[in-house]
């Protein structure tokens, strides 16, 4: 689950509207709760960018941004296997988990 980048119906920031997307599972919480990142095909984004040549398993159809200012708690039922695209290689994990402590200053 960590590490795995899956398709989701995504909330704004308003709480009102979704749109399907892809994150990234950064963290477990607890048995409810994960912290995702976003991921964007907008290059143009502040975030890191990958290809597939950062995939273990799985796809990307294109190069995507990890949105890493945008780290958000969901509820753990909207992930499920079958809604999963890909899972990152360990050390673009480490890479992603770097930059947010640097982000957040931890």
């Amino acid at each position: 689950m960590v590490g795995g980048i899956y398709f989701i119906e995504m909330p704004y920031s308003d709480f009102k509207q979704f749109k399907g997307r892809p994150v990234l599972v950064f963290r477990v919480i607890d048995k409810n709760d994960l912290l995702i990142l976003p991921l964007t095909t907008n290059l143009k984004r502040d975030g890191i960018i990958i290809t597939n040549s950062d995939i273990e398993t799985g796809s990307l159809k294109k190069e995507s941004v990890v949105i890493v200012p945008k780290l958000t708690a969901i509820d753990s039922s909207l992930i499920s296997d079958k809604n999963i695209i890909a899972t990152l290689k360990d050390i673009t994990f480490k890479k992603i988990l770097k930059d947010i402590c640097q982000k957040f200053e931890c």
